[in-house]
C-alpha cells in the first residue's frame, strides 16, 4: 500500500512528466542511444520537421514551417557534425595510443603536414 499514492492521478502527473522527460531528453534512458549517428541525424531530422509542422499547424501559420523547419535543420544538423567530428577524433586518439605513435605533426622528412 506505500506506493498506492502515485496511482492518484493528480499526484501521478508530475511523475509521469518526469520520467517521459528522462526517456526522450537524456542520452542514458533513450530508446535512440544505440543508433550509429548517421542514423540518429536522420532520426533527429525527420522528428525535427514533423514538429515543425505541428507547431505551425496548431498557431495555423503554414509560413512559420519554414522558418522553424529551417532552424531545427540548423541545429540538428551542427550538433550531429560535432558529435561525428568528436567520435571520429576520439577514435583516431585511441587508436595512436594502442599503437604507441607519438604524432608531432610533421611527416618523416620534418615537414609539417
Amino acid at each position: 500500500m506505500k506506493n498506492s499514492v502515485k496511482a492518484f492521478p493528480p499526484i501521478a502527473l508530475p511523475i509521469l512528466i518526469k520520467d517521459s522527460w528522462n526517456c526522450i531528453m537524456t542520452i542514458e534512458n533513450s530508446p535512440l542511444r544505440k543508433l550509429p549517428p548517421q542514423l540518429g541525424l536522420m532520426v533527429f531530422l525527420i522528428l525535427s520537421l514533423m514538429w515543425s509542422g505541428i507547431f505551425s499547424a496548431l498557431i495555423s501559420n503554414p509560413y512559420i514551417f519554414g522558418w522553424t523547419a529551417g532552424g531545427h535543420v540548423l541545429v540538428v544538423c551542427g550538433i550531429f557534425i560535432t558529435a561525428i567530428v568528436h567520435d571520429a577524433a576520439d577514435k583516431s586518439i585511441n587508436d595512436d595510443y594502442k599503437t604507441n605513435k607519438k604524432y608531432n605533426g610533421r611527416r618523416l622528412d620534418g615537414e609539417h603536414e
